[in-house]
């Protein structure tokens, strides 16, 4: 027999059973869903890429993650929050794709407490909000199970676009914190020059020699190798001049292996020029390049040429003792942050760089990989044959003679792709020479390595078109404190080296991470409204505060005159006077209260809208699903009345 409930009996069924499933379906979520996400926004900006997750795959020993965040810096600042909330679920998406190897921590490290003593014994950056008040933080401190340390000191908004880089970098370093190990070959005598000291002079190793040995494991390899040692994680070649085959043969192969390249390469040295100290100068002979790698890469060299550039050129003295002038000098250049390509971590922080006679970096025609220009000059540049800047260069005729090309001209460079060997048919064998001895035997027990022809996976390589921006003179400032000479930078020369090194290093998940967009939004209806009033109301605006500055003047004018200086005002005048005054005053007042009627409309325009959009958000949309749902009932309603009526 059934059972025959009442429909509202039913309809208490019916509600239990939905709160029921409800609840089922949520528990089931949370166990079997989490972690799982729908990335909905504009640039993914919470989507983790391929790299991210492989170097989350690979992470053998815990790490732990402390994310330092006052609530009160969100508070004072939005925007911040707005930004705060990424970083924290970015970090919860990383622990929960590591598979239990990443323990992350949110602390509120409050005033005067034990959190914020440690923030600050980990090296985070506290800010106050207000002079003298209490100091907020927003950063970083992740440690490994060997105590290993790395830190963001202070989550900049400017650098959000690299939150996924900079969070996986850090990670990738605690996970596998060996050094890199930078295989050094170079021509110029970056850790000091030797013939000098052998004649008395100090051992001064160039600043960015110090630098670098801080930071890696510097490997010199010499420029006669014929091979490049397996672990080198960065080759930094720096001005390669004649290089036999057989080396560049071994740099080819490092490179088709999936080795990783700085190159610094220059149409002229000044460095060596003026090491050598010549008079007449050879167009060749402070030259470097790598042309037969360089066309299998996909970069070219512009042979004898150097970038000049108007409008970023440096301010030098020139003339004789009797004469001295000042002059822009073409081809040295102080570039700042319009000439980097902000969407790379290797020049995105870079704001001052200093090159001196650098040359012109150009793509080859049909090449398979992709060049991607890092450092460039303005619009307001013009290539200039390097005969024109050798030895006492005439500054004024350089500038005189200038004629802008309308374009950027490539300083830096960065190849990425697929790519061939530059020997297709192998190293060549020597000639042999009746009076040069028989090369002794190789063993037959030691195997040659098969050639690779074909890069085993895309090449990665930096290339540099001046040498003379790693010394000394140009970035760096020797100062003496305390009878030791300490460099102080006055550009980011050594920054952009440790950037490509440590950008290069990261391996292929850090090299193909993307910038990203930011999670702040601007409301763009919103300032173009805004604009258009401005703009409606500048007039306006205008108009009345030159006419109050004006009856200003006036005032002043007649409260300033002295009567009994005048000597011939009557009482009749200074009667006048005094209307005057007060008339002056009462349109003052007058041009004081349409300034404000002006003000007060611009700020009714932006209240406006900003009323409408919140009656829209919190109003209009509940509304319209309201109507949905009563349009949707009575249409279920007419069909519920039209069966009945047909049974």
């Amino acid at each position: 027999m059934g059972i025959n409930l009442s429909r509202k009996a039913s309809a208490w069924w019916s509600l239990a059973a939905a709160i029921v499933l409800f609840v089922a379906v949520n528990v089931l979520a949370e166990q079997e869903l989490r972690g799982s996400r729908i990335d909905l926004t504009e640039n993914h900006l919470f989507t983790l890429s391929q790299g991210t997750r492989h170097v989350l795959s690979k992470i053998e020993e815990p790490i732990t993650l402390r994310f330092y965040y006052s609530p009160q810096l969100g508070a004072a600042a939005p925007p911040y929050g707005i930004y705060a909330e990424r970083v924290r679920e970015t970090l919860q998406q990383y622990a929960a794709l590591a598979h239990g190897k990443i323990k992350l921590e949110e602390i509120d490290p409050q005033p005067f407490s034990a959190a914020e003593d440690r923030a600050v014994a980990f090296g985070l950056q506290g800010v106050a909000l207000a002079q003298g008040g209490d100091q907020v933080y927003f950063g970083l401190a992740a440690t490994n199970a060997t105590d290993d340390q790395q830190t963001i000191q202070f989550f900049q908004p400017e650098r959000e676009r690299f939150l996924e880089y900079d969070l996986t970098k850090l990670i990738y370093s605690l996970a596998f914190p060996k050094k890199t190990v930078v295989g050094l070959m170079s021509m110029l005598p970056l850790e000091g020059d030797f013939e000098a000291a052998m004649r008395g002079a100090p051992l001064t190793p160039y600043a960015i020699y110090e630098q670098m040995k801080q930071l890696y494991d510097i490997h010199d390899i010499e420029t006669s190798a014929d091979s490049i040692p397996p672990d080198v994680d960065v080759l930094m070649i720096v001005h390669p001049q004649h290089l036999p085959e057989k080396t560049l043969y071994a740099i080819d192969q490092y490179v088709m292996k999936g080795g990783k390249v700085l190159a610094f390469v220059d149409p002229y040295s000044e460095a060596q020029a003026m090491k050598a100290q010549q008079q007449a100068f050879d167009p060749s002979a402070e030259a470097s390049d790598l042309e037969p790698l360089f066309k299998a890469w996909g970069v070219e060299l512009l042979k004898g040429k150097v970038a000049g550039d108007r409008a970023d050129a440096r301010r030098v003295n020139i003339g004789t003792s009797v004469s001295p002038h000042s002059a822009d000098y073409i081809a040295w250049l102080a570039l700042d942050d319009h000439n980097v390509d902000k969407d790379s971590p290797i020049t995105a922080d870079l704001s001052q760089l200093n090159f001196a006679t650098a040359g012109v970096l150009e793509p080859v025609k049909g090449a398979t990989t992709t060049f991607t220009p890092l450092v460039f000059t303005t619009t307001q540049s013009q290539i200039v044959d390097v005969s024109k800047v050798m030895g006492y260069p005439d500054v004024d005729a350089l500038l005189n003679n200038f004629k802008a090309s309308g374009e950027k001209l490539t300083l830096v460079a960065r190849l990425t792709g697929p790519a061939k060997t530059a020997f297709p048919d192998g190293l060549a064998k020597p000639v042999a020479d009746k009076n040069t001895p028989a090369p002794a035997k190789t063993d037959p027990k030691i195997s040659v390595p098969p050639q690779i022809k074909s890069a085993v996976k895309p090449i990665n390589v930096v290339v540099v078109a001046d040498t003379d921006m790693l010394a000394d003179r140009f970035w760096v400032d020797i100062q003496d404190f305390v009878g030791q000479h300490v460099a102080v930078p006055n550009a980011n020369n050594g920054d952009l080296v440790t950037n490509a090194i440590d950008t290069l290093s990261g391996g292929d998940d850090l090299i193909g991470l993307r910038t990203r967009g930011t999670a702040v939004r601007p409301f763009t209806l919103v300032q173009n409204i805004q604009r258009a009033a401005d703009e409606r109301y500048q007039d306006t605006e205008k108009g009345l505060e030159k006419q109050l500055k004006e009856t200003q003047d006036k005032i002043r004018q007649l409260s300033g005159r002295d009567p009994q200086a005048q000597g011939a005002d009557t009482s009749a005048n200074a009667m006048e006077q005094a209307q005057t005054l007060d008339n002056f005053r009462s349109e003052l007042l007058k041009v004081r209260r349409q300034l404000r009627a002006v003000q007060l409309a611009l700020r009714e325009d932006i209240d406006r809208l900003r009323t409408e959009i919140e009656i829209f958000d919190i109003a209009a949309i509940p509304i319209l699903v309201g109507i949905v749902a009563i349009v949707l009932g009575a249409v279920r309603l007419s069909r519920r009345r039209r069966r009945a009526q047909a049974g």
